[in-house]
């Protein structure tokens, strides 16, 4: 082979190693396009998704703030799906991830699922904590103990509020302060019945400056304190104060004291116009209720339905005549559902027998006609009762004789519970609504309703069970 040969070779040979590292470093290229590509689509799906969370977390604000719980609901939790998938821990997604939770949060307290309620507070005081969010924390803080109260957590209620405090102090947030003492008077101090210092922290938010709804509660507040400790002329005035509000509830409970006060100073003319204004109010307040709430709606709306149909038993046999005509009447109903719906006859003889039995036997109990009154008409005299123990006891025997024993099944069942707690259940399973047992047991409407809320979580430890407290204790 001659030199030309082997020097064409040669440069064949360069050519060919060329060639190939050219290649490779297009491939190279390629690869780190693709990877490129592959972050920056990336990077885009994980900004559309927390700027999706962001606009439906602002909508879920709108919402709450203008008290339309149930959809506010459904888009913070459609919001903290959205930021959940979101990789990386930015401060903006841990921002609204911890805005979601404490929001969320205060919407499951407002809907009585209180553990769940305090779960989400403190997984937002995790992610607050992370950005060193003062503010944030002091917040969640507050609301966590705002759902340690309504579960009946008393400590932890006074620890929570606490560690909102001394952020509120360092940050010098007066109006923050203002609320905390109200909180804090009201869900802790007054709760366990250490009243001269409620009006110690009740004072101290007033004159903290506190404004709107605020106000109004801490004036309502102040003037239940003064008179469960008998000081009725340092109550009315705050009573008085707090009829400026514009919610329902408020009014209802200031008229009920004032009922109270009227009665005590025996002015009998002022005790049956503010009964009127009470039951007023009390009918707004349970409007408002139903409509903030959204789990009770389905329970209230079956409970209504058997109040009606129980009411118009008690009237037709509250009159002879009455019974004469709901008799030919009944027997007419049977026979024309007979020919028509082909009802076993069977049945019909023994839900009229069942009924019968019951009201015979319920009529002798004071504590029933008492309740049946209630039920009927919420009038001045109605509320002059003075229940003794043994007319509990009577009206207890009564619904056992009814209910086959309905009173030791149930504590064989929850031994933790107490004698109140059975005239509760019993007052329940006779299908007395939640009005008329408030009124009855001489106690606030929302009080009533958190009492049973610990009933059925503490005392029965069914606080997984989704069913109401009226269906659980009629499955007894």
């Amino acid at each position: 082979m001659d030199i030309g040969s082997i020097w064409l070779s040669l440069l064949s040979t360069k050519h060919i190693f060329y060639n190939f590292a050219m290649m490779k470093v297009k491939l190279t290229y390629l690869i780190l396009f693709a990877v490129v590509l592959c972050i920056i689509s990336s990077c885009n799906s994980q900004y559309k998704r927390q700027q999706k969370a962001q606009l439906l977390y602002e909508e879920g604000v709108r919402l709450r703030s203008e008290r339309l719980s149930e959809e506010a609901t459904k888009y913070f939790l459609e919001a903290l799906s959205l930021v959940n998938e979101v990789e990386t821990d930015g401060r903006a997604s841990l921002q609204l991830r911890a805005n979601i939770k404490d929001n969320l949060g205060a919407m499951y307290n407002k809907h009585q699922m209180f553990e769940d309620a305090l779960l989400m507070h403190l997984s937002a005081i995790d992610d607050f904590k992370k950005m060193n969010d003062s503010v944030g924390m002091m917040t969640a803080w507050r609301n966590c103990g705002r759902a340690a109260k309504s579960l009946g957590w008393f400590p932890k209620t006074k620890e929570y509020y606490d560690n909102a405090f001394q952020i509120a102090k360092l940050l010098r947030d007066d109006a923050m302060i203002a609320t905390l003492y109200l909180e804090t008077g009201r869900d802790y101090y007054m709760e366990i019945d250490d009243y001269e210092t409620a009006i110690e922290y009740l004072q101290n938010a007033i004159d903290g400056g506190l404004q709107g709804n605020d106000l109004d509660i801490a004036n309502m507040t102040l003037g239940i304190l003064y008179y469960y400790i008998d000081e009725n002329d340092k109550a009315k005035p705050y009573l008085e104060r707090a009829l400026q509000s514009d919610r329902a509830g408020v009014k209802m409970s200031v008229y009920q004291t004032l009922y109270g006060i009227a009665l005590n100073e025996e002015n009998l003319e002022l005790a049956m116009e503010n009964e009127q204004l009470f039951l007023k109010y009390m009918a707004l307040a349970e409007k408002e209720h139903n409509n903030e709430n959204i789990q009770r709606v389905k329970a209230e709306s079956e409970l209504a339905a058997q109040k009606n149909e129980l009411d118009a038993i008690h009237r037709t046999k509250s009159l002879k005549l009455y019974l004469i005509i709901a008799a030919i009447f009944i027997v007419a109903l049977v026979i024309l559902l007979i020919i028509k719906r082909k009802i076993a006859q069977d049945r019909i003889k023994s839900l009229e027998k069942e009924l019968q039995m019951r009201d015979k036997v319920m009529l002798s109990s004071r504590v029933f006609t008492t309740a049946k009154n209630l039920s009927e008409h919420l009038t001045a005299d109605a509320f002059n009762f003075n229940l003794t123990d043994a007319d509990w006891d009577d009206f207890i025997s009564m619904t056992d004789l009814v209910f086959d024993g309905f009173s030791k099944r149930l504590l064989a069942r929850f031994s933790k519970l107490t004698k109140n707690d059975v005239r509760i259940c019993c007052l329940a399973k006779n299908g007395f609504s939640n009005q008329v047992i408030a009124v009855i047991l001489e106690t606030q409407l929302d009080s009533y309703y958190k009492r049973k809320m610990r009933i059925k979580q503490q005392k029965m430890e069914l606080s997984e069970d989704t069913r109401t407290f009226e269906e659980i204790i009629n499955a007894i």
